[in-house]
């Protein structure tokens, strides 16, 4: 079954957003709607939805390491001068787009290193020793058990190894530990230059020459536009035309001629709001000719239909007021110089985007209550508004 071809049950889901019928009272107040028409429409094509052109990606760039910022990217102009980057400029992936006065951090790089040196000339001279304490030990071992050594001489050889031993282990603790410290200075040293993690357009710099930055500062935004994605919202009668790896076609407003897609991402729940599910179609852009914030449009396809339908937009229908298994329109009526609503009971059929089909209960042409209608009660005065 196509997505017009919908029965009234549908709509049940569609209208949950529409209030009961109002409790009658002797008088009420005078109700602000706004109105809307009974249409006329032959739908011949597609079922078309708007759709709003969003980056791959989007990230902000923030500072690990602290201190003043001396640099910044350069860009070359047309006319060959050079400037800092700003909002707007594609950058390359991996480029230093800013960096932090580095001498503070050498110089404690230039330190740790000093001391993982010593650490280490110091584990040497101490693995000589122990060495040279094994032998003497071996030959004490020796010399004892011949009875040409004491019984004193022998232990002071082995107090001796068991001490140089103990004090290895510390020295290679020391020495590891100094390498750590050089490595976790070396890494703060990498982190005072702020880099592109893609090729990209910066879309905000937050930093100047001068300017003193804290860790975790922002200095800038990106976003990642090889790839686009292409938004747009359906209802859920019209999730059963839409699956993952799909190819879609995608018009936009501000190219001459169609690009494709794929749907990558279906939101696995309805908008609380507007009861509508968001699908993602993924465009590869390789000439970075789609941008963010472009609007469109595409078809998800459907048979076409010869016969002219009743519309009334979704936001039109209510509960029938007596029966709250079915579903009414408020028809605008002037008497006597009022406006009032008049509940029209109507048998709803398929959705066409924010519309949907009456097959029964109006005639073209009719001015209803296109929003504001579940604050209504039968009968009420409205003011209707421009």
């Amino acid at each position: 079954m196509r997505g017009w071809r919908r029965v009234a049950v549908v709509a049940v889901t569609v209208l949950t957003m529409a209030g009961c019928e109002k409790s009658k009272t002797p008088e009420a107040a005078v109700q602000t709607v706004s109105a809307a028409s009974v249409e006329e429409i032959r739908p011949d094509t597609p079922e078309r939805y708007s759709a709003t052109i969003a980056p791959f990606a989007q990230v902000d760039l923030a500072f690990k390491s602290p201190g003043i910022v001396d640099q910044l990217y350069q860009v070359t102009e047309a006319n060959r001068s050079v400037r800092d980057v700003q909002a707007g400029d594609f950058v390359p992936a991996g480029a230093e787009l800013a960096r932090v006065r580095q001498i503070d951090y050498e110089q404690r790089v230039q330190q740790s290193r000093e001391q993982a040196r010593a650490a280490e000339a110091q584990l040497e001279q101490l693995e000589v020793a122990l060495k040279q304490a094994e032998t003497d030990h071996e030959r004490a071992s020796r010399l004892y058990k011949s009875a040409s050594l004491t019984k004193p001489e022998f232990e002071q050889a082995k107090t001796r190894l068991d001490s140089l031993t103990a004090q290895i282990v510390g020295a290679r603790a020391n020495a590891s530990a100094a390498h750590s410290v050089v490595n976790q200075a070396s890494l703060t040293l990498a982190d005072t230059s702020l880099r592109a993690p893609f090729a990209g357009w910066i879309t905000a710099r937050n930093v100047e020459r001068g300017s003193l930055v804290g860790s975790a500062m922002p200095g800038f935004s990106m976003m990642d536009t090889h790839r686009v994605k292409a938004i747009f919202a359906v209802p859920d009668t019209s999730l059963k035309s839409i699956r993952l790896g799909q190819r879609l076609t995608v018009m936009l407003d501000a190219l001459q001629h169609p690009v494709n897609g794929t749907v990558s991402a279906i939101s696995p729940q309805a908008d609380p709001r507007t009861h509508v599910f968001s699908v993602e179609v993924t465009i590869v852009n390789p000439n970075n000719e789609v941008r963010p914030g472009m609007v469109g449009a595409l078809s998800l396809g459907a048979e076409p239909s010869p016969a002219a339908r009743l519309v009334v937009p979704l936001s039109a229908v209510v509960r029938a007021p007596g029966n709250p298994n079915g579903f009414a329109v408020f028809r605008i009526q002037d008497r006597a110089g009022k406006t009032y609503a008049v509940a029209q009971n109507i048998t709803p059929g398929g959705t066409y985007g924010n519309a949907i089909e009456v097959q029964s209960g109006v005639t073209a042409g009719e001015r209803i209550v296109g929003l504001g209608g579940d604050l209504l009660r039968d009968g009420q005065e409205v003011r209707v508004l421009p």
